[in-house]
């Protein structure tokens, strides 16, 4: 994921920019085409202005924190969890006891109609205070953004009032979004959460309020037309103009935008015109937020006025070719992607486009470990043993061995079946850096994924913290090419859903040719796995050879881990030393080598709960330290 090209925001200051508002829960309908009442499932989703413009000027690179409220519950769990793993700072996120967090239901019946339902009555957001932050804190930034739909009460006002007297006070820029929701002011019914202008003195008033303390003022025709006071956008420019100096962007769909620095003139098209980009739309919702955030980032940065708009246009035409907004917001390396594209004239299709969605992925994955030491519990660790234990009951105290580690050890990590393994599956939960699954069906050749399912649906009740695990057999013939479509199935599914894939040659593999063949070939068929799991054998010997294959062919690969099953696992310390000496290799991994000799005990019926527990945390305490000294 991308972040900040250093630690502070440029200028000096810590932020680059400080988002202060609007923050719920969007749940999307998965199903495109009909009414809100026809959805079946939902996908949920940060929301709200302030904070999926937080997220994508993250994405672009920009240090961003957002100051806003939600509910002690899991929905405000959640956003704030999100918003951290995008890299926005939420120090200023604040847990209100009293309020919960606010919700927005939202179907897509067609390019141009979507559905959309709040509920936000008395919501944690509107209840943010100028106690839940500082003016030193407004001041650590260059700019703070500001939402109208907190001009709707008192209360809010009064806030968005303090907040703007701090940044003044501070030199912080002032950014005014002016985000117009009639449905907030109580000028449309519940189920007209999508309409978007009404007119109303009130609102113009309360728009108006703080304008000339603004730098700079976005809003779409409907929302410049109530913020000017005049249905004629023309008139409303210049109504705003008489209240502030400020920036005008007139954002105009996919027209692109009109920029106003100085007096309004005679036509708008006499403005800063800058065209928007032709693309194929999938999903409306969201475009405005998706170029605030690239406008933002542009502007921030000092860019001209123009290019700022341009990148603007160009985040906005990515966002309505995707589904939902915040996670729809691209990163610097798509935008990059997308800018050369229409350089090059590329179709405009893009929510069709498997190399954008791959992109995509890859470049808003979630952290991991620098180091990862997995812990693979796949298959039988304990062959031969006398069963007076159940292997499930030994994997289950392999996590609680885990968990105990978790905090002096992060790069553990665990590979656990869904045959014998849920239970411990259920334990470690998401608090491994690494929790990988694999689905093929063991011994299968062609493969086969669980319970004899696609993988399609195989995956749709998967957590999105489970990475998936695919061995790789050989396989020949129709065999071979029954193998090869379903392994492209797998990797479709993994992007549908968000999975990140691992490709496992396994450690009985025949040899680097056969290793750097199923690379090769795999590669060829545009199958890119998120990472590599190879055996330590092969890499200690012929590994610059795969490692630059990989390299070559996936530069987005996240890297591989080294199997070092095979090996005894005191003498693998020297092998993996030279591994590490490529960047690629991320981590290893061991099963049987690791904890066979516990599991053996265990299963027979030869140690203790606790013995087991204890000799498990020793073992794993030696393999994370493996190769270090």
């Amino acid at each position: 994921m991308m972040r900040s090209v250093d630690a502070r925001g440029q200028g000096g200051r810590d932020f680059d920019l400080v988002s202060m508002g609007r923050t719920i829960l969007d749940v999307y309908g998965e199903q495109v085409g009909c009414r809100m009442e026809e959805v079946s499932s939902f996908a949920k989703y940060v929301g709200g202005c302030p904070a999926n413009i937080a997220i994508g000027a993250s994405r672009l690179g920009l240090k961003v924190a957002l100051i806003a409220r939600v509910g002690d519950e899991q929905h405000g769990r959640f956003l704030r969890e999100q918003l951290a793993r995008e890299g926005v700072d939420v120090s200023h996120v604040r847990t209100d006891p009293a309020r919960a967090t606010g919700v927005a239901f939202l179907a897509i019946r067609d390019k141009e109609t979507f559905p959309l339902l709040h509920y936000r009555d008395n919501c944690a957001d509107m209840a943010i205070s100028p106690d839940d932050y500082t003016a030193e804190f407004i001041g650590r930034a260059r700019a703070l953004l500001i939402s109208g739909s907190h001009l709707t009460t008192p209360f809010a006002r009064a806030n968005i009032a303090a907040g703007i007297g701090r940044a003044r006070a501070r030199g912080t820029r002032v950014i005014f979004d002016i985000d117009y929701r009639p449905l907030f002011w109580g000028l449309a019914q519940r189920d007209a959460g999508e309409s978007r202008f009404v007119e109303s003195s009130k609102v113009t008033a309360a728009s108006q309020e703080f304008l000339h303390l603004c730098d700079l003022v976005v809003g779409t025709e409907e929302e410049i037309r109530i913020a000017g006071g005049s249905v004629d956008t023309l008139e409303a420019l210049r109504g705003i103009r008489a209240k502030t100096a400020a920036t005008l962007v007139l954002k105009r769909g996919a027209q692109g935008c009109v920029a106003f620095e100085g007096a309004i003139p005679a036509r708008i098209d006499d403005g800063l015109v800058v065209p928007g980009f032709p693309v194929d739309v999938f999903n409306v919702v969201g475009a405005g937020d998706g170029f605030m955030g690239g406008l933002l980032f542009g502007w921030l940065r000092d860019l001209p006025l123009a290019e700022a708009c341009r990148i603007g246009n160009a985040c906005g035409a990515l966002v309505v070719s995707r589904h939902g907004c915040a996670p729809a917001s691209p990163t610097a390396g798509e935008l990059a992607w997308f800018l050369e594209r229409d350089r090059t004239g590329g179709p405009p299709d893009l929510y069709r486009d498997r190399e954008l969605t791959r992109l995509h992925r890859a470049t808003t994955r979630r952290d991991r470990p620098a180091r990862l030491q997995i812990v693979d519990c796949d298959g039988d660790l304990a062959p031969g043993a006398a069963r007076v234990r159940t292997d499930a009951s030994f994997k289950s105290l392999v996590a609680v061995a885990m968990l105990g580690l978790r905090e002096s050890m992060p790069g553990l990590g665990i590979v656990l079946d869904h045959r014998d393994g849920e239970d411990a599956l259920y334990r470690i939960g998401s608090s491994s850096g690494w929790v990988a699954r694999p689905i093929a069906i063991p011994g299968r050749v062609p493969l086969a994924f669980e319970d004899e399912l696609p993988a399609g649906v195989a995956l749709r009740h998967w957590p999105l913290h489970h990475l998936v695990s695919c061995s790789i057999a050989p396989a020949d013939g129709i065999a071979r090419a029954i193998q090869d479509e379903r392994l492209r199935e797998l990797y479709l599914a993994c992007q549908h859903y968000g999975h990140e894939l691992v490709f496992v040659v396994a450690s009985d593999a025949p040899g680097a040719a056969a290793a750097i063949a199923t690379v090769e070939s795999l590669h060829a068929n545009a199958l890119l796995p998120d990472w590599w799991q190879l055996p330590a054998s092969l890499l200690a010997t012929d590994g610059s050879a795969i490692v630059q294959r990989i390299a070559k062919s996936n530069p987005q690969c996240r890297g591989i881990v080294a199997d070092i099953d095979g090996l005894d696992i005191d003498d693998a310390a020297d092998a993996i030393r030279r591994l590490r000496a490529s960047p690629l290799i991320s981590g290893i991994a061991a099963g049987r080598a690791l904890l066979g000799d516990c599991a053996q005990a265990w299963i027979a019926g030869n140690a203790t709960e606790a013995a087991t527990i204890d000799a498990l945390c020793g073992r794993l305490a030696r393999f994370a330290a493996l190769g270090d000294d």
